[in-house]
């Protein structure tokens, strides 16, 4: 009985682990570049390549010329030189401006 009870102790913490770390992070880029409907495509297929990262939304930015892009990831620490390093050769032609994890 005190076996069970310390196994399902222990299956209970670690299922409470797992689900801490698959918790969903934001992040938030500013960048420019992207002209097209293919830029778009690009920057979404590459940063979906990222760690964890199962959502890619582009929207219009704040400032002209400007796209807001929103990534979701389980990935708590995705850096603005991962994402850069995400988008290979086309890295020149969008700039990442900003790279913010949102709360």
């Amino acid at each position: 009985m005190i076996r069970r009870l310390i196994l399902l102790t222990a299956l209970s913490l670690s299922s409470l682990c797992a689900l801490a770390a698959d918790k969903a992070v934001t992040y938030v880029a500013e960048m420019s570049g992207m002209v097209c409907a293919g830029c778009k495509d690009h920057v979404t297929a590459s940063f979906t390549k990222l760690e964890g990262v199962s959502k890619v939304e582009i929207a219009i930015g704040d400032k002209p010329g400007t796209q807001k892009v929103t990534v979701t990831s389980t990935s708590p620490a995705i850096t603005k030189e991962q994402a850069v390093a995400a988008l290979g050769s086309s890295a020149s032609t969008y700039i990442v401006h900003g790279w913010k994890k949102s709360e």
